[in-house]
């Protein structure tokens, strides 16, 4: 980080140092959501075994569908647009309306990759107008009689429902998803996500049997969570009462900031001690505000967009 002035920050506590309550309270659970309740039914079981009030999720994921989905409980759930990610990787069994040969499948898949239109299916809730989204990587695993097991890391927002029928229509059989699961999602496995049964067996062994290593590990505060994902912007003690109370952030309240941001990015803005106070969009580039602050010409450097806390 570039540092530009040096001042000692006492307001806040670090993120490590909060109890389990508070944890909970301003954290995200990665949950590997089963296949059957909405990825709205399942925050809110999250919310109920943790007895919270609040739960929001980031990157629906539909009924049917399993896999990483992470959910942010109580002061969180401001943040649910920013753990959004631009990459999504999924496992998909896809049936064929006949029996294919592997190199037949994967000569089909071929015509998916790099940047392709697609048009949302009709099931999807968003609008039904063409778009461009990227795959990343397609790869046939397995290949079995009607059933086909694929591999995709692709741009938010595709539909690999979508590419089932579009393979089906260029292999001339036909084709549907038969079970999808979401291995990736804002930046989490599912090797980092937890079961409810995982959670309320946790839940239990700390309010019964006062043991919160197993619940420690699995509530990760916010800034753990947004850590990688957004640049960050350090602010002083007395840039965050105005910031938190409707003005926008100006160069003489930041003391370091990443650098290589750019103009109309979002960052994350913490106290000295590491908590996130707010997120913000760059109004310049993080060259400009190095360049202003070095020759004492100041001015407002960020847009406040979301306060989290103050």
């Amino acid at each position: 980080m570039i540092r530009l002035q040096e001042i000692e920050c006492k307001v806040g506590e670090p993120p490590s140092e909060r109890s389990l309550e508070e944890k909970i309270r301003k954290g995200v659970f990665i949950l590997d959501k089963p296949s059957g309740p909405s990825s709205h039914e399942a925050a809110a079981f999250v919310k109920k075994i943790l007895g919270q009030s609040k739960a929001g999720h980031s990157g629906t994921l539909d009924a049917n569908v399993s896999g990483v989905l992470p959910v942010l409980l109580e002061e969180s759930t401001k943040a649910a647009k920013y753990l959004l990610g631009s990459r999504k990787k999924y496992v998909c069994v896809l049936r064929l309306g006949e029996n294919k040969s592997k190199k037949e499948i994967e000569d089909a898949f071929s015509h998916f990759k790099g940047k392709i239109f697609q048009k949302p299916p009709l099931e999807s809730a968003v609008v039904k107008k063409m778009r461009v989204r990227e795959v990343f990587e397609l790869a046939v695993l397995e290949a079995e009689g009607k059933y086909v097991l694929f591999e995709c890391d692709v741009e938010g927002g595709f539909y690999v429902r979508k590419i089932c029928f579009d393979v089906g229509e260029v292999l001339g059989c036909g084709g549907e998803m038969a079970e999808l699961r979401r291995v990736y999602a804002a930046g989490f496995t599912e090797k980092e996500a937890h079961s409810l049964q995982d959670l309320s067996d946790a839940f239990w062994l700390w309010t019964e049997k006062g043991e919160d290593k197993e619940l420690q590990k699995m509530v990760l505060t916010l800034e753990e969570a947004l850590e990688g994902k957004l640049k960050k912007v350090v602010v002083d003690d007395g840039a965050i009462k105005p910031i938190t109370t409707g003005a926008n952030l100006a160069i003489p309240g930041i003391v370091s900031l990443d650098e290589s941001i750019e103009k109309n990015e979002s960052v994350q803005v913490l106290n000295g001690m590491g908590e996130i106070i707010c997120f913000a969009k760059a109004l310049i580039d993080s060259k400009e505000i190095v360049s202003r602050a070095q020759s004492g010409k100041g001015g407002l450097a960020f847009d406040v967009e979301r306060v989290v806390h103050g």
